[in-house]
């Protein structure tokens, strides 16, 4: 009997086992676990998150509830703010350009660290939007900013 004619065997086997999903490796959650999607929204604009190397960051979500005719006023963060809106109809306005863009529910925003902007409800029911906010440590997570698209 030959014995190494089995050898060619052994390399795909390995290979294929290397290839192949993940899922035996998968370990679902264990006891009583309940996972909540707070938003889920869609961008076609860019993402991104940066921070300095060696800076503690703080991850701060709210929920804002936005009244008809209420505004943010104008403001600014010292991170990127990424929003979802869930309920309603938002109006965004950016020190970029001052143009006014009306995002709806399932809608997601970015907005870069320090890029002056305001956020307004003028429709004539409640808006609802889940804003996540990376902050440096310590810093407040808005700053109040003067109106740039007064004219």
């Amino acid at each position: 009997m030959d014995v190494h004619r089995g050898w060619g065997v052994v390399p795909a086997a390995v290979i294929g086992l290397a290839v192949l999903p993940g899922s035996a490796a998968a370990t679902p959650a264990e006891g009583d676990v309940v996972r909540t999607d707070l938003a889920k929204g869609e961008t076609d604009q860019p993402v991104s998150i940066t921070t300095a190397p060696g800076e503690r960051s703080s991850l701060l979500v709210q929920d804002l509830q936005m009244r008809p005719g209420s505004s943010s006023g104008w403001h600014t963060h010292p991170g990127p703010e990424h929003s979802v809106i869930t309920g309603g109809t938002v109006e965004l306005q950016t020190a970029a350009d001052c143009a006014v863009v009306p995002y709806g529910a399932g809608q997601a925003v970015f907005i870069p660290a320090g890029l002056a902007h305001r956020v307004a409800n003028t429709a004539p029911h409640d808006a609802h939007v889940v804003a996540t906010y990376t902050v440096p440590t310590g810093a407040p997570a808005r700053g109040d900013s003067p109106d740039v698209c007064r004219k």
